[in-house]
Order: structure tokens, then C-alpha cells, then sequence
């Protein structure tokens, strides 16, 4: 039956037929170094990220015959020799992914109604989004070259760190501590700053 028409989610590109494609294009994804960043320090296991990515995709692919239990099969399992979970397995791990990702959105909603996070912490994701979006773009070009020169890498790299830095920066300002103590801590950093420069 040939190839159908290809989707994209997230860099995770496969065609429209179920296969081991799918269970590859998510190990491969799983193995990035900026999902393995922000998965370390999300409020997902890796199960459950991997769950909810086979989910979205086979469901993004408008595979006809979708079952729970044919998505079950696409799961991995510390033994590298075997693949899939039960049916039931797969529905509680799915579950439980979207329910983490539901308590974090109103978590910073809560707190920004709390006056805790101020509005204009929400500015910086744009920024990130932005670069990782650029990165997927290098990623992906990377990925159609049959040899990868020097430079080619180093741009990848260069790409993951700008990432990386905006994440720790991002972080670092969304210390929840109380005022007092963000305004001597800040205090502190444009100290530190003033001396190194």
C-alpha cells in the first residue's frame, strides 16, 4: 500500500500506517539531550511522557483502528528485548500523564493568581519556544544529511546550549521565595555582575 502522507509532532515524523516506525521515532526522541533536560525536571516519569507522545502521534496519524491495545504494544520496557504493556497498564500511565500535565498548567495559573509569579515570568517561554523551535529546525536538517561535517555539529551543539542557558536563567528567576528574599538575592547577583566585570 505505499507510504501515506507523513505527520509531525514534536520532531517525531511517521507515516500514517502503524509500525515499529513509530516505536523508533519515539526511542529516537526520547534519546535528545534538551527532552532528557526537561523531562529530569518536569513532573512526568519518562513512562508517561512516552505514553502520552504514543497517544497523540498513532491518534495525529488518524490511524482508523486505534486501540488502546495496539498503542499498548508500542511501549517500551526495561528489558530491551521485549516490547508493549497490557492494555490496562497503558490507560493508568496515560492517564496519569495527562493529569500531570493539567496540574502544572493550573499550578502556574495558581500561582500567578497568587501574585507569587509575576505576569511577566510568562515572557520568557515565548523565548524558548522560539529557540527550541530553531533547534527541532537544525535537528531535522541535521537528520536528512547522509554526513555531518564539524561545523554542522557544533551548530547543534551551539543550539542545545543557547537552550540550556535560557532554561537555567528562566529557572533561576522563578525562585518561589518571598520578596525579601528575591530582592536580596537579586541584590546579590548584580553585586557578583558589577565585581566580575
Amino acid at each position: 500500500m505505499g507510504r501515506v502522507k507523513d505527520t509531525d509532532l514534536g520532531g517525531l515524523a511517521v507515516s500514517r500506517e502503524p509500525s515499529l516506525d513509530v516505536a523508533r521515532s519515539i526511542e529516537d526522541v526520547m534519546r535528545e539531550p534538551i527532552l532528557k533536560l526537561l523531562l529530569a525536571r518536569s513532573n512526568l516519569t519518562e513512562a508517561q511522557l512516552e505514553t502520552l507522545l504514543i497517544d497523540l502521534v498513532i491518534e495525529d496519524m488518524g490511524v482508523s483502528v486505534s486501540s488502546y491495545e495496539m498503542k499498548a504494544r508500542y511501549r517500551s520496557r526495561k528489558s530491551a528485548a521485549r516490547r508493549g504493556v497490557s492494555r490496562g497498564a497503558f490507560n493508568r500511565t496515560l492517564a496519569q500523564a495527562r493529569r500531570n500535565v493539567m496540574r502544572s498548567i493550573y499550578t502556574m495559573i495558581l500561582l500567578s493568581y497568587l501574585g507569587l509569579l509575576d505576569h511577566r515570568v510568562f515572557r520568557p517561554f515565548e523565548e524558548i519556544a522560539s529557540r527550541i523551535e530553531d533547534y527541532r529546525r537544525i535537528r531535522d536538517v541535521l537528520a536528512r544529511k547522509k554526513r555531518l561535517t564539524a561545523e554542522d555539529m557544533e551548530s547543534y551543539r551551539t543550539a542545545e546550549r543557547i537552550i540550556e542557558t535560557a532554561l537555567k536563567e528562566l529557572t533561576d528567576h522563578l525562585s518561589l521565595r518571598p520578596r525579601a528574599q528575591r530582592k536580596g538575592a537579586t541584590e546579590g547577583e548584580d553585586e557578583r555582575r558589577n565585581t566580575s566585570a
